[in-house]
């Protein structure tokens, strides 16, 4: 049985208004993120690529949105293989006289103290692209160090996706903080990532290779893309928590160490001061280790910033007895 109907302009528009919006969402994405490197330099011809691209509605919204008449000399045909033929003329070196740049998708780092994500590589990088970061340890002793490689826009190692782990094992065991790790992110030509770690007061190195691009369709990257921008101001919010959770423990690990060993030596007063601010700042981190969404991010740090700069005194004491190589005194003179 043959089934034959007419579709009008209006129906056929309803029809594939869905396509063109999305179509032009990634227009306003590709514009955006040229914006970010060519500080937003507005495009000075648009070429329509693809037989699709023969629509009137789809020429009337590319117009409307670049706010320019599409370039439309071309068969949108044939644009696709003319650009392919340019690519490939470029790769077998028998055209130097355009470029054309891959870029990283989405942003890698690893995961901190806390479960933030440090992005080493951010999106949009071209490639080959090399990047390379500090961190330290948050435990003393600490003999292996556990890297986890991720992949993504979100400020939290679980709101991103696994790429890999491994392990930097043989430092010699020293105090929180003292450990020096330097982490290298390389993606090479081929978007293949090669992650090195090296503890430098050691020597103590490791390594992994990854294919960050592996196993994701564009739908997935977009989605990641759209939920970086959708919880962005929650996530700002908890990853600085977590870091400030962080930084918190461990001043207040080595100010109560030098506070309980001088305390002695300190005037009554001054004394009574550290003591109320270092309890305020543990329960401020304790409270925000419990559930992030209790404290004020502000407060957390002001109480942070109160707590180092009334320390710098019982510093300057510890720093003076150290100098003297003197036992600290059991009262004070």
């Amino acid at each position: 049985m043959k089934y034959q109907r007419t579709v009008s302009r209006d129906e056929f528009e309803a029809l594939i208004q869905p396509f063109v919006d999305r179509a032009i969402a990634c227009c306003k994405r590709a514009l955006r993120d040229a914006e970010r490197a060519s500080a937003g330099t507005p495009p000075s011809a648009v070429i329509l690529v693809g037989g699709s691209t023969r629509v009137p509605l789809v020429r009337r919204r590319v117009a409307e949105f670049f706010g320019l008449e599409p370039y439309c000399a071309l068969d949108p045909d044939q644009v696709v293989a003319l650009g392919a033929a340019v690519q490939a003329s470029i790769l077998a070196g028998t055209h130097a006289g355009s470029l054309l740049l891959d870029v990283v998708p989405l942003s890698l780092g690893v995961e901190t103290v806390g479960g933030a994500v440090a992005k080493l590589v951010m999106r949009n990088s071209t490639v080959p692209a090399r990047a390379t970061e500090r961190f330290s340890t948050s435990v003393d002793n600490q003999t292996s160090i556990k890297l986890h490689i991720l992949q993504g826009e979100r400020e939290m190692a679980a709101d991103c996706r696994s790429l890999g782990t491994f392990h930097l094992r043989g430092i010699p065991p020293m105090p929180a903080g003292i450990p020096q790790l330097e982490v290298e992110f390389l993606v090479d030509a081929s978007g293949i990532l090669n992650v090195a770690a090296v503890e430098k007061r050691s020597g103590k190195r490791a390594a992994i290779q990854i294919v960050p691009n592996h196993g994701l369709s564009q739908d997935e990257v977009e989605k990641m893309e759209r939920d970086s921008l959708l919880h962005a101001r929650e996530d700002m919010t908890r990853h600085r928590v977590a870091d400030l959770i962080a930084n918190a423990r461990l001043d207040l690990k080595w100010i109560s160490r030098q506070f309980e060993r001088h305390r002695p030596a300190l005037e009554p007063a001054y004394a009574a001061e550290l003591a109320a601010r270092i309890d305020a700042l543990r329960a401020l981190a304790d409270a925000a280790a419990a559930d992030w969404r209790s404290v004020d991010p502000n407060a957390f740090h002001q109480a942070k910033e109160a707590l180092d700069r009334a320390s710098m005194r019982l510093h300057e004491i510890s720093i003076a007895a150290s100098l003297r190589d003197e036992p600290p005194p059991s009262s004070r003179p």
